[in-house]
């Protein structure tokens, strides 16, 4: 009996934190490496046209989803982040992404080219 309770508090905790974006963080992550960042930060600019995800940009408008990977550059490697610039030709708006170096995206603003 216990063990069916104990089975069902996991499952409903786990249900619980997929559908609210929640992670369980864990150590032992790996260090990603400076492409793996531009991908997260791609992957993420196109996240951002349809939902704010509570970053100071807040919601994109849809010309963020035609960015493609030449759209984006590492500007700078810091010891526990990366900085991605990402330029949006359609407008020439620049946004930066910060990545932490376990592939958590920290924050994204805007900039001025």
């Amino acid at each position: 009996m216990k063990k069916m309770i104990r089975t069902a508090i996991s499952t409903v905790f786990l249900i619980t934190c997929i559908g609210t974006g929640f992670a369980i963080a864990h150590e032992g992550h790996d260090i990603i490496s400076s492409e793996t960042a531009l991908s997260i930060a791609n992957k993420s600019v196109k996240q951002l046209t349809f939902k704010d995800l509570g970053y100071d940009i807040g919601k994109l408008d849809a010309s963020w989803k035609s960015l493609t990977d030449s759209s984006f550059s590492l500007i700078q490697e810091l010891d526990k982040t990366f900085i991605v610039r990402a330029t949006n030709a359609t407008n020439t708006n620049v946004i930066y992404v910060e990545i932490a170096k376990n592939g958590k995206v920290l924050g994204v603003k805007r900039g001025q080219e």
